[in-house]
């Protein structure tokens, strides 16, 4: 697996949610301890009523703001949402999604970096995988802490690991946002009013 030392100052700068960008961690997938890495780690997020645009609501709020992306499809959600992370890692006791991304880009410095990430709605995706990792580390660690364990999204562009820019984008949603999406999916369908 690539390296993401390499890349840690450029993917410092490419990410800004509100609560700050998270840290990126030092660390080199090529020597990561597989009994704290999870590869293709499955979740469920149940949600009795949400609408796409009450979510894109709150996340193009908390989630790099200001920033121009297209609206989500309006539907309502409402069963459940099934997904898969590529891989879930525990890194000097924070806990990190990595995504790896195959899009060619015409380069991979921060700026197309978070490019991509809007054009595709990956802050969506990668917000949800949060909010699965908030939950499964709410349920499993005695004093968990969003702030302490939480240490974000790292997506990692494999065409650009060896380019300038490093092809390594990171953020970490604000704990205000996962909280009110978590309550937010918890809510009966008569209750679904959504604030943050």
């Amino acid at each position: 697996m690539p390296s993401s030392t390499a890349a840690g100052a450029d993917a410092r700068a490419a990410g800004s949610g509100s609560s700050g960008l998270a840290p990126t961690p030092t660390l080199s997938l090529a020597v990561l301890d597989r009994s704290t890495a999870w590869a293709e780690m499955g979740f469920t997020l149940p949600v009795h009523a949400l609408s796409a645009s009450q979510l894109d609501t709150l996340i193009t709020r908390h989630v790099l703001p200001g920033q121009p992306r297209s609206p989500l499809q309006p539907l309502q959600l409402e069963g459940m949402l099934i997904g898969f992370m590529d891989l879930v890692l525990e890194h000097e006791g924070r806990y990190f999604v990595l995504d790896y991304k195959s899009n060619r880009l015409p380069a991979y410095a921060p700026t197309y970096l978070q490019g991509a990430v809007l054009a595709h709605r990956y802050d969506v995706q990668y917000t949800l995988y949060t909010l699965a990792l908030h939950r499964l580390l709410k349920s499993r660690l005695a004093d968990y802490d969003y702030d302490e364990h939480v240490g974000g999204a790292i997506y990692l562009f494999l065409r650009g690991v060896d380019q300038p820019g490093g092809g390594v984008f990171v953020d970490r949603p604000p704990r205000e946002l996962i909280e009110a999406l978590d309550a937010a999916f918890a809510q009966p369908s008569h209750d679904a009013e959504v604030n943050a």
